[in-house]
């Protein structure tokens, strides 16, 4: 035995000030007797020098002696040298891939099981050791050299990447950075799955588990001859029953629903018809959750910019721009042909306009002509099932006057007051217009939360140009390329932080999936990000590696023993606290 700080044992000299205090306590006890007299004249109890000796040390005084003892002995921090089997050279690589993240229970991951494992490594061969981590991206968590403490740290600390798996080459040209295989005698990997091409004296320790459903694949294209989009999914289910699943397909405007049973094992495509989508960004999501939620989600981004270009002819108006940016964000174009939407305000807008036009208190040359501002009693609603009144109470609007006007004959009225159209929409082969009669300034619209209301019911019926062919979304760690989409300004990742711009930057490489956000002078682009789709499905390669007696050796181990030492002072404090109790209540009884 080992004592690791023995300057402790000089706290014994504290059990002198423990007999001092015992000696000097007064030993007479005062009892209430009928008459003294009774005693007078009688010599005391003969008694040998052996029991006067016994009377003065009472079982208290070795209980509280015992426990000085037990406490230095802690203090002392005694270890238990003894030896155990080790190696020269020990390297732990940790499986970093998103399928780590596994639940196994609920509060505990494929991954949390592999720090416990790693960490009962790392004390059973405290040695030369290295801890790395292996995905796509591998990375070394501890260099060989650090101490016991920081190599625990460096592992409880690491988190599951959303990458995927690593190969046999990564590792072992992660190993040759720190010195090369030859520098461990023991290279142990902690994953789900076995790796092919790594040496057979690596041992692999697996911790898989958990059951999965997943999504595999996710694509939109744009339908060339009618509204909305086609989406294509694919989905996996990896368990060894029948499955009842929906995909919920949405574009943050619009949803569409699939309800489908999955034989075991198996893998299915499904075509889903997306009429009435007008957005951009499209979210997939596989219910019902399992043990690998990740993948029950992915995202598609159509190859556009996520904002509205717009054209704007007349006078500036901050309460019809806000409302524009508080539903998309919003890029100024100066060229007609290169807008999404053009905005005439408190303007005549020429007869060439072509395209999507909002008219606010103007016209359209030909075809939309004003009049002079009449009074408006009163609104009623021509059209109640109008999509431009989707969601908004026309009872809040309040105007006070507004132009009349001579529209198209085909224009359809949602508001008018008397024979003055209020709001309106329009659309032949050339241009589709939407029609606001009165002056902002002359209506309460800027004070309600109905008019954003009306603005996104607006731009969610414009029909923009189709988007590039686009087949896919890019993966977790994979680079992307920014090319072609104008001056770079700012990129923010799913979680809305904002990454690194060095110079000269052409690609990117996510570390999480989501939805990123790529800011240009032409407009703001979705860049949608799934996690890698061989995750759902790691590999089954079959078990090799097993770890070899051959290169163990002894080595002494040091096994702490000052916890002990606190238990047994505590077990020796109630007992003495137990003896100090009763003797207190025998006194009381003899009195």
């Amino acid at each position: 035995m080992t004592f690791l700080s023995p300057w402790a044992f000089y706290l014994l000299l504290t059990s002198l000030l423990i007999l001092l205090l015992h000696f000097m306590r007064a030993r007479e006890r005062q009892r209430t007797v009928s008459a003294l007299f009774l005693w007078e004249g009688l010599s005391g109890d003969p008694q040998s020098r052996a029991a006067r000796v016994r009377q003065q040390f009472d079982p208290l005084l070795l209980l509280q002696l015992a426990i000085l003892l037990t406490v230095v002995l802690a203090l002392t921090q005694p270890v238990w040298r003894m030896r155990t089997a080790t190696v020269s050279g020990l390297a732990i690589v940790l499986d970093g891939s998103a399928s780590m993240r596994t639940h196994l229970t609920d509060d505990a991951t494929r991954y949390d099981l592999a720090v416990k494992e790693a960490d009962a490594l790392l004390d059973r061969h405290p040695t030369t050791t290295a801890v790395l981590q292996l995905s796509a991206q591998p990375t070394i968590l501890a260099r060989p050299g650090l101490e016991s403490g920081e190599l625990r740290n460096s592992v409880l600390r690491s988190e599951p990447t959303w990458y995927a798996d690593g190969t046999a080459e990564d590792l072992l040209s992660l190993l040759g950075s720190i010195g090369g295989t030859s520098q461990f005698q023991k290279v142990v990997i902690i994953s789900d799955h076995a790796f092919s091409g790594v040496p057979e004296s690596f041992e692999t320790i697996l911790t898989d588990g958990g059951s999965n459903l997943s999504l595999t694949e996710f694509s939109v294209r744009e339908n060339p001859s009618s509204p909305g989009v086609t989406a294509f999914v694919t989905a996996q289910n990896s368990t060894d029953t029948y499955q009842n699943a929906t995909i919920k397909i949405d574009d943050r405007e619009n949803q569409t629903t699939l309800s489908f049973l999955m034989p075991p094992s198996s893998i299915e495509s499904y075509v889903i018809p997306f009429p009435n989508s007008r957005g951009t960004l499209f979210t997939a999501r596989l219910h019902p959750d399992d043990d690998f939620a990740a993948d029950n989600r992915r995202y598609f981004a159509l190859d556009r910019p996520i904002g509205i270009r717009v054209h704007w002819l007349g006078s500036d108006n901050r309460y019809v721009m806000a409302a524009l940016r508080s539903v998309v964000p919003i890029v100024l174009v100066d060229a007609p042909e290169d807008a999404d939407l053009a905005v005439v305000h408190d303007a005549v807008a020429p007869a060439s306009q072509v395209g999507a036009i909002l008219v606010i208190h103007g016209g359209i040359d030909g075809l939309v002509v004003q009049g002079e501002a009449v009074p408006i009693p009163g609104i009623q609603t021509v059209d109640s099932d109008h999509p431009l009144l989707n969601g908004v109470d026309p009872a809040a609007f309040l105007i006070r006057e507004a132009p009349a006007a001579t529209l198209p004959a085909s224009s359809s009225i949602a508001l008018a007051s008397g024979a003055v159209p209020l709001l309106a929409t329009y659309a032949d082969a050339d241009r589709s217009f939407y029609y606001l009669a009165p002056d902002i300034l002359e209506t309460n619209l800027p004070i309600t939360v109905d008019f954003p209301i009306l603005i996104r019911n607006i731009l969610s019926m414009l029909v923009r140009l189709p988007a590039e062919l686009s087949y896919r979304s890019a993966e977790v760690g994979e680079p992307v390329s920014l090319a072609g989409r104008g001056t770079i300004e700012s990129i923010v990742d799913a979680t809305r932080q904002p990454l690194p711009l060095p110079d000269g930057l052409s690609t990117i490489r996510p570390e999480s999936p989501g939805f990123h956000t790529l800011f240009t002078d032409r407009g703001a682009f979705a860049i949608a990000v799934n996690i890698p789709m061989a995750e759902s499905s790691p590999p089954t390669d079959p078990l090799q590696g097993t770890a070899t007696d051959s290169v163990l050796t002894r080595a002494v181990r040091h096994v702490s023993l000052w916890r002990i030492a606190v238990a047994m002072a505590i077990v020796l404090l109630l007992a003495e606290l137990h003896g100090y109790s009763r003797q207190r209540t025998t006194m009381r009884r003899t009195r």
